[in-house]
């Protein structure tokens, strides 16, 4: 019996050994899975912090850029104005350089 008694107490110390290990692999398991979870959360945060720092300074300068236009050069508005006024002669010189080469083919026909 003594020997039967040291094997089933040899398996028991097995089992409770290999319980424990089962239970530390768990438990750093865990601690890491904690541990990437954190990191990532924190990158995540950071970069979304970074994303409004960037869009805000984009901001800010665009804002700069307008106020210095409508200060020291042309509104919008007349912008719009002398880009139509510069569209319309472009369309008359195009006329008459079509009107100037119709009449020289037309010369050159008689």
């Amino acid at each position: 019996m003594d020997s039967a008694e040291n094997y089933h107490n040899g398996n028991s110390l097995k089992s409770i050994i290999g319980r424990n290990i089962l239970a530390i692999i768990i438990s750093v398991a865990a601690a890491m899975a904690a541990y990437y979870s954190t990191v990532s959360s924190l990158e995540v945060s950071i970069a979304s912090k970074t994303d409004l720092v960037q869009t805000t300074n984009i901001e800010k300068r665009l804002n700069i850029v307008e106020n210095a236009l409508e200060k020291n050069l042309i509104s919008r508005d007349d912008f719009f104005r002398f880009r139509e006024e510069v569209n319309y002669r472009l369309l008359k010189i195009e006329l008459k350089l079509e009107d100037i080469s119709k009449g020289e083919t037309d010369v050159g026909k008689k």
